[in-house]
């Protein structure tokens, strides 16, 4: 409910950007003081938000035939919205540009009294076209979450490493978020790039699906990924799994031959000095409905109970979906801890995420020798993303 709270709230706000938006336009150019241009600008936010609200809740309009003409006006609609979040930042350089043109040209150059076009007058009206090029980067963010896929590759020289594992390549898949925007097609292309890249074992580090009618044919996609890697895929517990319905989730699986680890541990690789996967819970449920982080105390208590029963001497790595394992990871001398959850921001300027709200929030950390992964995910439940496309992540192991 909260969830839906948030959207609407955007909504609203989106609205009165776009109004406050279109009268600063009109305080600038002469061109948007018209009524057709006021009337046109206006209805296009109203029907991109009609859209939004009433094409969002018929659900999965990816997956259906015959849906090309909603998934047309969703995705033009989200790009007439984003913009009005892009334009509002942009509007001081356009003042700035109009104003520059005003005074650059007004002394050396007067209007002409007969028919006839000025420089400054023509430089003007190109000034008022230059606002839709705001729209250029909500475009781009939504072709970019929908259409590329990175392939991210580390090789590592992990502590304690065996040397017969020497090469060992451990492939991570996150947040899928399975749903409106991400559809069983485009979950079965992830796993074909990430299959393509040979890895020993697949981890899964939560948030799988978002719209449960998608559930059953997404684990298939899941089970065909699993039966084509030596160790198959291991799965650790997200938030949005607690969001839907985890016993089902759960279920589902358990019957496609995916292994869960909720505060538990697997033996990958037997030997002298064994292999050991450990994956820990996104703790609690009711914590995950109520906030985005989770407690130190309560994350030690899980990292405690998936290390239970693993022999002294054994290497180790970490999956979590939440990026504050790293710190946990760190503390008890992980060689590797991998995460999600975050989506590396989605939106990344100059290399730096636009909103961080974790330590750690994408890419590789490293500290004394050890290594932690955030993955910016390979989906998203809002399609937009900026310099941090979708991703799959493949870590090969040195000794």
């Amino acid at each position: 409910m909260r969830f839906f709270v948030a959207i609407y709230v955007l909504l609203g706000l989106t609205v009165f950007l776009s109004w406050l938006n279109y009268r600063l336009l009109a305080r600038l150019f002469f061109f948007w003081r018209g009524r057709a241009a006021r009337y046109a600008y206006l209805l296009l936010t109203a029907a991109a938000v009609l859209t939004v609200v009433f094409g969002w809740p018929r659900r999965p309009w990816t997956a259906e035939p015959g849906q090309e003409l909603l998934v047309f006006l969703i995705y033009g609609s989200l790009v007439w919205l984003t913009g009005q979040l892009v334009l509002i930042v942009l509007m001081p350089l356009f003042y700035a540009a109009d104003r520059w043109v005003g005074r650059r040209l007004a002394p050396a150059e007067s209007e002409p009294a007969g028919p006839g076009m000025s420089r400054r007058t023509f430089l003007r009206g190109a000034l008022a076209a230059v606002p839709l090029t705001a729209f250029v980067p909500g475009a781009q963010g939504i072709y970019s979450a929908q259409v590329e896929l990175a392939v991210v590759r580390h090789e590592l020289k992990a502590a304690g490493l065996p040397a017969g594992l020497d090469g060992f390549k451990i492939g991570q898949l996150s947040d899928t978020h399975v749903g409106p925007y991400v559809d069983v097609a485009r979950l079965a292309a992830v796993c074909a790039r990430l299959k393509a890249e040979k890895p020993d074992v697949v981890v899964m580090t939560g948030d799988f699906a978002d719209d449960l009618r998608l559930l059953a044919p997404a684990v298939e996609v899941l089970a065909a990924l699993g039966a084509a890697v030596p160790h198959g895929v291991y799965f650790c517990w997200g938030n949005h799994e607690y969001f839907r319905d985890p016993a089902l989730i759960e279920k589902a699986l358990r019957a496609g031959g995916i292994k869960i680890l909720k505060d538990a541990h697997a033996a990958l690789v037997p030997g002298e000095r064994p292999f050991y996967l450990l994956g820990v819970d996104y703790p609690p449920a009711e914590s995950a409905r109520r906030s985005m982080t989770i407690p130190a105390e309560r994350r030690r208590e899980c990292l405690a109970a998936a290390s239970r029963g693993v022999p002294d001497g054994a290497f180790r790595v970490l999956i979590a979906h939440h990026p504050d394992f790293l710190l946990d990871g760190f503390a008890a001398g992980l060689p590797l801890t991998l995460a999600g959850h975050s989506h590396g921001g989605q939106v990344v300027i100059g290399g730096k995420p636009l909103v961080s709200l974790h330590t750690y929030v994408r890419g590789l950390y490293g500290q004394d020798g050890l290594w932690g992964y955030v993955s910016s995910g390979a989906g998203h439940w809002f399609p937009f993303r900026l310099g941090c496309p979708p991703e799959v992540s493949v870590f090969t192991l040195r000794a």
